[in-house]
């Protein structure tokens, strides 16, 4: 007999919300122990990536203003606009204020494990699912899929909040409460201003079909109802727009308004695309296939030892392209889809289960089941071509990150086989299968979240050494700003110095452009990059500003732009490349333009730093004679200047720089950034929220009512 169609949505009582915390809790320590201890992760982009521009961020908060710029990283780039500092998003605003950056990196993270984690219990159990079931859900969906991509701060700061929404649109149709859709427009803001949007179009895409489901399930639960009825009350007409605007409509509102209250951040992002290296697929840089799942790696998730056993030899074997592989590169963690052996064997008994039911919650889980099949298709790559160019499609790359939908389907699919199995047990055996299950799962998981990174933890962090370094104390003392050039790109910012070169996910033009970048030599080698500079790169590094560079070998006797300033173990740099033991050397490079200089300078001429902020650079300049002052910094129309308070125009120089003419005598030259994007953005946000706030007011107004 299939018992499963007495089962009913369970919601979250208030003796099952401690233990789901508490487990929540007690999984971060089993897996990120480090990070509660104050350690750290390091490795993949951590300090690439996500450490320059929160060393920024936080940098700017401290100083009590919100930036809209990066200064620091490259010759600048609108912050807001790359959008992955999370600039607006409500945990950055707090935590970066008032911890330190790794502890506040380490926090953010934590908390959205548990988020996450708490989210899909919640999930599940609103699914019908038992306790145990829901947090076994939990498990398999964070550990399995997340856990391996700890190098990406923007999967689970995003991630957490798939099962969140979710939730809010099942309860909704559960219930017919539009709060829940009002929710839902609230976690969908809050999923968008982390700033990585991959996810959160993954999210709109199962909302979407979830809400054409239930439609279709309505219109045709309706139809049964007219052929029983013989007077049907009301017209067909009419119930198929009642059907469409409970299903279809209210839901598309609800998402519409989730858009609305985040567009400070997305307006900015979408006018940085039209300038960027993303303006067309077809850009060499950007390629919409890159992180694929190739077919033969989705046998990872039977076979795990034959694969994750040479884990070193991983990247080799996935892009040793074979018969039905989309043909592009991919790396093992993009490509990363596991959820556990014996939650695998759960999760097939919990699918014949479905097949057999009727149940109400039974019939959307074999829905999720079906959207993570779709995903599970569209992660190997095959259907680029044909969706390559809808919008959406064509603005992300990494097909493999739609496997996120294939894991929370096939986590609920094996609590769905949990509640199965356990009605043929007895209370003992019931017992001692959950511990069996619970703590297999959790070994299984957490063996291969070891082999399948690119980040690790250390209990002593670099970023714990930023005051220590002697690289930044020496550059901090100039009188005029520095640009640096090294190893790295982006990590050198750590220290507080402008550097380059960049990496952005999603930045100016100009940086991407092979016209402009620093040109490449067959004397750059990785175990020793730019240990010799010929006469074109140093041409380029004098033009781009640069000052001062950071190798891993002394500068070349015979090359005369260079003087050696410092030699030795830099606590935050060392550490952060991992050469703990071998020195590292500081040169000061001569002839260059600086940050700031003339196009025909002399001794008469003089810039002075007034201010420099990530939105106002201030200069008291002396010039003999009428002429260009250069200012190495990323031309942006949206950077207006002045001259002793008047108006000027700025003109590009060199294909990136700023320039300004500047009449002979003593005057103060100013630039501000003034982002129209952001504004028209902040005004839509504003009356966004506006409207959210108002239909809230109301919906718990009429809740109320008796």
């Amino acid at each position: 007999m299939d018992t499963s169609t007495d089962r009913r949505p369970m919601n979250m009582k208030s003796s099952a919300i401690p233990i789901t915390l508490a487990a929540g809790i007690a999984l971060t320590m089993w897996f990120w122990l480090d990070l509660w201890l104050g350690g750290g992760l390091i490795g993949g982009d951590v300090y690439t990536y996500y450490f320059p521009q929160k060393s920024f961020y936080a940098e700017a908060l401290k100083q009590g203003h919100i930036p809209l710029w990066n200064s620091l990283v490259g010759h600048g780039y609108p912050l807001v606009a790359e959008s992955q500092t999370g600039v607006f998003y409500p945990f950055n605003l707090l935590l970066y204020r008032f911890l330190n950056v790794n502890t506040a990196y380490n926090v953010n993270h934590l908390f959205h494990y548990v988020l996450a984690f708490c989210a899909t219990v919640w999930l599940a159990r609103d699914l019908g699912i038992s306790l145990f079931g829901a947090l076994l859900s939990g498990l398999v969906f964070v550990y399995g899929w997340f856990a391996p991509r700890c190098c990406l701060e923007w999967a689970i700061l995003t991630g957490a909040w798939l099962p969140l929404a979710l939730a809010m649109l099942n309860r909704y149709f559960r219930t017919g409460n539009f709060l829940w859709l009002w929710g839902l427009s609230g976690i969908l803001c809050l999923q968008l201003l982390p700033g990585h949007f991959h996810l959160a179009f993954i999210t709109l895409i199962c909302l979407t079909l979830w809400s054409v489901c239930e439609w279709i399930a309505e219109l045709r639960s309706k139809k049964t109802l007219e052929l029983t009825e013989s007077e049907p009350d009301v017209p067909s007409a009419s119930r198929f727009a009642s059907s469409t605007a409970q299903t279809l409509i209210f839901p598309a509102l609800a998402i519409s308004v989730g858009i609305l209250l985040a567009s400070l951040q997305l307006l900015p992002t979408w006018s940085l695309k039209h300038n960027s290296q993303r303006e067309t697929s077809a850009s060499a840089d950007f390629d919409p296939g890159y992180g694929h799942i190739p077919p033969r790696y989705l046998s990872q998730v039977i076979m795990p030892w034959y694969w994750y056993g040479r884990a070193y030899e991983l990247d080799n074997r996935l892009n040793a392209h074979q018969f039905l592989d989309y043909p592009t590169a991919t790396n093992p963690v993009e490509a990363h889809l596991y959820f556990g052996i014996l939650p695998l064997i759960l999760a097939v008994a919990g699918g014949i289960s479905l097949f057999r039911s009727h149940n109400e919650s039974d019939r959307r889980l074999l829905w999720l089941g079906g959207f993570g099949l779709l995903a599970l298709v569209y992660a190997t790559g095959w259907l680029l071509p044909l969706l390559q160019n809808v919008p959406g499609f064509s603005f992300f790359r990494g097909p493999g990150r739609y496997g996120i939908v294939t894991a929370l389907a096939a986590a609920l699919w094996s609590a769905r086989g949990w509640d199965t199995i356990r009605q043929f047990l007895g209370p003992r055996w019931k017992v001692l299968l959950a511990i069996l299950i619970g703590v297999g799962t959790l070994l299984d998981l957490s063996w291969v979240s070891q082999k399948i990174t690119y980040a690790f933890m250390v209990p002593d962090t670099p970023m714990t050494r930023i005051e220590k370094s002697p690289v930044r104390q020496m550059l901090k003392d100039l009188p005029a700003p520095a640009r640096l050039f090294g190893p790295g790109p982006n990590l050198l910012t750590i220290t507080g110095v402008a550097a380059t070169p960049v990496y952005l996910g999603i930045g100016p033009a100009e940086y991407f452009d092979p016209k402009l970048t620093y040109p490449e030599s067959k004397t750059d080698t990785p175990e020793s990059p730019w240990a010799t500079f010929t006469a074109e790169q140093i041409q380029w590094l004098q033009q781009a500003g640069v000052t001062h560079l950071v190798t891993y070998a002394p500068p070349d006797p015979q090359n005369a732009s260079l003087q050696l300033m410092w030699q030795g173990i830099d606590p935050l740099l060392n550490g952060a490349w991992g050469r703990y033991q071998e020195p590292i050397y500081l040169s000061a490079l001569l002839g260059t333009r600086g940050r700031g200089s003339w196009d025909q300078n002399s001794e008469s001429t003089s810039i002075n730093w007034k201010q420099e902020s990530s939105e106002q650079i201030t200069l008291q300049v002396e010039t003999p004679i009428a002429q260009q002052l250069i200012l190495t910094e990323l031309y942006d129309p949206n950077w207006m200047a002045t001259i002793d308070g008047q108006p000027a125009e700025s003109i590009r120089v060199d294909g990136m720089f700023r320039g300004l003419e500047i009449p002979a005598g003593s005057h103060q030259v100013t630039w501000n950034y003034r982002s129209r994007s952001f504004r028209w953005g902040l005004m839509i946000s504003i009356a966004g929220f506006t409207i959210w706030a108002m239909a809230g007011t109301l919906l718990i107004t009429q809740a109320r009512r008796p």
